[in-house]
This record gives structure tokens, sequence and C-alpha cells, in this order.
């Protein structure tokens, strides 16, 4: 097996690669944390709500004790999306240049293992997405897979704060008004974690729902001003896929539904319909990565670990990216999930 490219030539190809922006990891789970051990150690933060007790100044403090948390222990699953370089690819125009050729059959490789990279960082970022809003939406991430048994990773959230709306709860029905049950989630996790939520995101059919609330959607702002000009109605977040209709007080209101293929193939929604997220920064989530198990990676710390190599007689030749993430919810009792109808 003769590697193609050197690591530190591959490593530096990925870090030009502009990746994909997703919106519930930049909007909840911005720090990227990567360990050089194969488990990763998370802490779960936990928070009294105790007064400070009245005491006379003649008498000793009394002792309290330290703001809690609870470390779990997690040996992440591997991705490893692996595709195969058609060398005879390398004497064939590709797509967009022009007839009869510009380019070098050695150029014409580059480009075909620099867009098998672009595809496994998609993959991979794709797959972290989904593990986020697997953390938003149940507060667990199940990691199943071939040759990996199945695992649930619990982080704990409070049962309050995952809840379906029932016959007569539901959003659209008489008497349902949609900010007054918002109001109401929020103050939820306010009283069980303390934090603040001031992040709300819908899949299109809640969204549906919600603007045809005339309460609400009188009270709703989605004005905005560019170039000294005032303009009204939704604006997309650029790269995130999610659009910004407006707001209500400290309320942001997100729209957003992604679509990616399972094992099958076959078209599956990252969220499910009639959901609704609350949360904000306070949830401090991260995206984990656990160190890469490979001798040529030499266990390192990393997001993802490319490689290229061509095994001989026939010549084969394979461009691989391995990673070990796992992505947390630090503080998961910030985090509310709805389904509404």
């Amino acid at each position: 097996m003769t590697d193609v490219f050197t690591t530190r030539q591959l490593v530096k190809l990925v870090e030009d690669i502009r990746r994909p922006r997703t919106f519930l990891l930049d909007t909840f789970f911005p720090e990227v944390q990567i360990f050089d051990t194969e488990v990763i150690d998370f802490d779960l933060l936990t928070s009294g709500r105790k007064l400070a007790p009245f005491v006379s100044p003649l008498v000793a403090g009394k002792a309290r004790k330290e703001r809690g948390f609870v470390t779990k222990t997690f040996k992440p699953a591997y991705v490893k999306p692996k595709t195969p370089i058609k060398i005879g690819g390398a004497m064939k125009r590709r797509p967009g240049e022009r007839i009869a050729g510009e380019r070098t059959p050695q150029e014409r490789h580059d480009d075909a293992v620099m867009e098998a990279l672009e595809d496994h960082l998609d993959e991979i970022t794709r797959r972290k997405e989904w593990m986020a809003a697997s953390a938003l939406d149940t507060g667990t991430v199940i990691v199943e897979g071939e040759d990996f048994p199945k695992q649930e990773v619990d982080f704990g959230r409070h049962a309050d704060l995952t809840v379906t709306l029932t016959l007569g709860d539901r959003w659209g029905q008489v008497g349902i008004n949609v900010l007054d049950t918002i109001e109401a989630w929020a103050q939820k996790v306010q009283d069980i974690s303390g934090a603040v939520s001031n992040q709300v995101v819908m899949d299109p059919k809640a969204w549906q729902i919600a603007r045809a609330d005339e309460a609400f959607l009188k009270l709703l702002d989605n004005r905005r001003q560019a170039t000294g000009n005032v303009e009204l109605g939704p604006v997309t977040a650029p790269l995130t896929g999610a659009r910004n209709v407006g707001n209500v007080g400290d309320f942001d209101f997100w729209v957003y539904q992604e679509v990616y293929e399972d094992e099958a193939g076959v078209a599956q929604k990252l969220l499910p319909d009639y959901t609704v997220f609350l949360g904000g920064a306070q949830i401090e989530g991260v995206q984990a990565h656990g160190a890469i198990q490979d001798p040529r990676a030499g266990l390192a710390a990393m997001e993802a670990y490319p490689s290229n190599w061509v095994e001989n007689d026939p010549p084969l030749e394979f461009a691989m990216t391995q990673s070990a993430p796992l992505v947390i919810p630090s503080r998961v009792n910030a985090s509310f999930r709805a389904r509404v109808n």
C-alpha cells in the first residue's frame, strides 16, 4: 500500500476546503473540541437554586456544595467514508473543462481526490447535524451501525422539557395561543435550569400553523433594514438553510428543515413534522471528536483524518476520511422540544 499524498498535504487540503455550515450546529453547538483519547469524557452541568441563608454576623458561615456536574464517558462510533479514485478518469475531460481538454492528467487526478474529500467532509458534517437534531429532539443520541452495536447516549434532559401536544392543546385549535405556549415553555426551561431560551426553531409545518395564528402574526416583527430601506418578510441566514421569520420581544423565530439520505438511499427529514425547538447559547453545545485510531495518524487529536493510498496488482486507489464525532449539549436542560400537532 503506497500513500499518494503525505498526511500533511491532505490535512492542509481539508483545512482549506470550505465546509458546509449547518444551522443547529452553528446556533447551539458552536464549540469544537478534539481529544487524543479514544473515549470522550464530557461534563453535564447542573446547578442549584438555593438562596443565601440569613445568619448572625457572629455565626460561622454555612458550607455549601460546589456547583454540580456529572461526568460521563462514551467511546464514539467511527465514521469512515471511503471513495475509490478512478485512475482512468484522469485521462478524460472533467465537467466544465473545454472539449479536447486543457488540464493535465495529474491535475484531473488531484481534482478527483479533492472532490472525494469534500464529499467526505459533507457527509461527516451532515452526520453531526443529525446528532445535533437528535440531542435537541429527544435529549439523546442513538449510535448504531455496521459492526457497532446500538448504543444510546442519554444526556438526561428533564422529562417536562420534551412534550407532544394532545387533542385540545395543539396549535391551530380554537383557544390555543401560539405565543402563550412558547412563553410557557421558555418559563419551564428557566424554572428547571435557570437558562434563557430565546431562539425558537420550527420546521415548515409548525411554522405554517403558527403563521395562521392572527394574534401571533400581529406581534411578529419581520422588518429589517438594508441600504436605508425598510424591508418586510423572512430573510435566509447565509449558508445555513434557515430562514429568520421575525421576532417577538427577545424571541427570534427561525424556520428550518434539512433532508438527508438514509442507508437505503431514501430521503428523510432531519426534523420530524410539527417540531418546535427552544434553546439559546446557554446550552453550551460542543462538537467533540475522539482520537483517530490509525497508525499513520498516531492517535492524533483532529476533527477528521484524510488519507489516500494505492493498492498494487491491480492498481487501485482510494481516498478515505476518518472521524469519531459526538455532539454534546453540556446544559441539556437549557433546551426544549414540542410536537405541536
